[in-house]
């Protein structure tokens, strides 16, 4: 009997060894092993048309400021601009990139960009006149910053800016380069292109180029742009800043290393994150109107932007924002920003916060 219990007992020790073996085996041993960098510093990186993107609405933004001095604008060259059309831009190479706002804003929302164009020309016409509850025109803060406000005193500007910051560089990365259509198994992640990288890799870079971060950010944090210049700004309620980063890396180290289930875990990571920077951001400008509720340029101003923001939060599929919250968010703050009451902010801010877990943050915003 002894000898047979000890026959079953090495019996069950090997079976047991050769069982955890194979799970280690399939589990951590075929993984890949790869050093994930603390820069964006991968070989074969090119994002050159998301960076020329930002830098013609860097351009249109320019010209549409113009009209916070008194200049009367022309709705067909902010058009011309937003589709590249008639070599609008100062930057000539701009004009020859082969590149576009409109083409890559979604189908949605390109003519309520094209309409507010004509709105806010149709507002510059008031030449500089001080604006007024039912008067378009300039409105003025107590520090003389000077912004153009339609007759319900929105400021356009910032609308299409922080709009299309939403429709364009939100929406072309969250519900394009990081989703299966463009980084799923059936992408090619083998033939190389130099410059480019596999059409993966490329599609991932390019999901980061219209995030606006320096390679090594965020350890440095000049000349950021758009989101990752918000991201910035909450970080340190959000720490936007860190998550975004670390997962553009690790997805961009794991795709190199064919590590696929790295690359799709870093991707939802990047997605969820990105909607909270997209929130946080619409929470921060609510914020700042609230501080300056006296004030209308400034609470006109920042409620503008709010508005630009909480627009991107509709290009997103499987946003944690319903539609119906979308609508109460929109109703508080109003169409005409003479009216919203700070009663109305807090409860936008109080909408948000609370669909997205905010609450214990939504004040260091």
């Amino acid at each position: 009997m002894f000898n047979l219990y000890k026959s079953k007992a090495l019996t069950f020790a090997v079976l047991a060894a050769c069982t955890v073996f194979t799970s280690c085996s399939e589990d951590e041993d075929d993984l890949p092993t790869y050093t994930v960098p603390t820069t964006y510093n991968f070989e074969n990186v090119n994002y050159s048309g998301q960076t020329a993107r930002m830098a013609m609405l860097g351009e249109l933004d320019t010209y549409i400021k113009t009209g916070n001095s008194g200049a009367v604008l022309n709705a067909q060259v902010m058009k011309n601009m937003y589709a590249n059309a008639n070599a609008p831009f100062a930057d000539a190479s701009l004009n020859t990139s082969g590149k576009q706002l409109k083409d890559k804003t979604i189908a949605t929302a390109q003519a309520e960009f094209e309409s507010l164009f004509d709105a806010v020309a149709t507002a510059s016409q008031s030449n500089g006149a001080a604006a007024s509850p039912g008067t378009a025109g300039i409105l003025t803060t107590a520090d003389n910053k000077k912004y153009l406000v339609n007759a319900n005193g929105v400021e356009y500007q910032q609308v299409i800016s922080k709009g299309l910051m939403g429709a364009v560089f939100y929406y072309q990365a969250v519900e394009g380069y990081l989703t299966q259509e463009k980084i799923g198994p059936t992408i090619d992640n083998t033939t190389v292109k130099p410059g480019e990288g596999t059409k993966m890799e490329h599609h991932w870079d390019e999901a980061f180029g219209y995030f606006g971060a320096p390679a090594d950010f965020p350890a440095n944090t000049t000349g950021l742009k758009y989101w990752a210049n918000y991201s910035n700004q909450v970080n340190g309620a959000l720490n936007s800043n860190k998550t975004l980063m670390d997962a553009f890396l690790k997805g961009r180290a794991a795709i190199s290393a064919k590590d696929m289930k790295g690359k799709d875990a870093a991707a939802a990571a990047i997605r969820t994150e990105w909607e909270r920077l997209v929130v946080a951001s619409a929470i921060h400008e609510l914020n700042a109107a609230k501080t300056n509720i006296a004030d209308q340029a400034k609470k006109s101003h920042y409620l503008s932007e709010a508005i630009g923001f909480v627009m991107g939060l509709k290009y997103k599929t499987d946003r944690k924002l319903t539609n119906p919250q979308y609508d109460q968010v929109m109703a508080k703050i109003g169409t005409n920003l003479y009216n919203t009451t700070s009663a109305d902010i807090t409860a936008a801010i109080d909408i948000l916060s609370t669909a997205y877990g905010m609450n214990t943050i939504k004040g260091q915003l």
